[in-house]
């Protein structure tokens, strides 16, 4: 078990087999590696990706295809093969997620550069795909 400090959900403890490894980091922040995924809260599709080693440093992250279902459509053989596993459940997408409550739309998600993680080996990578269909602030719609 690991012990680690957040900011939004006090200390709490991990197993280590949780830590997601992030080899180039993430965009602007390439000296933080290590991160896991913490439920928001039950029955939310938010989630966070907590870094392990800076309290305060989390990203509020959501699975792209509830928000676009059409997100791989058309997308270049080359973005698309960053998104190989996603169909059996090797590779998880996710989406980074901006909250600004008096913006329009309020939601918006980063569907230009997915937070890639492959499960089997715990390594995550940031990309920036070449397709101009979608941008950083995509207006997030989540289903009723």
């Amino acid at each position: 078990m690991l012990t680690i400090s957040t900011t939004r959900f006090g200390e709490i403890a991990i197993d280590e087999e949780r830590v997601i490894y992030f080899p180039e980091g993430l965009l602007g922040f390439p000296e933080q590696k290590d991160y896991i995924i913490q439920q928001h809260k039950p029955d939310s599709p938010f989630y966070w990706l907590q870094s392990v080693t800076l309290p305060y440093l989390a990203f509020v992250i959501i699975n792209p295809f509830l928000g676009e279902k059409n997100y791989l459509v058309e997308l270049p053989p080359a973005d698309q093969a960053y998104f190989n596993g996603i169909e059996d459940g090797r590779t998880l997408a996710l989406a980074l997620v901006t909250i600004k409550p008096d913006a329009v739309p309020p939601l918006t998600m980063n569907l230009v550069g997915p937070v890639i993680i492959d499960l089997e080996t715990r390594t995550g990578k940031q990309v920036v795909l070449s397709t101009n269909r979608y941008t950083c602030k995509h207006p997030l719609i989540l289903p009723s």
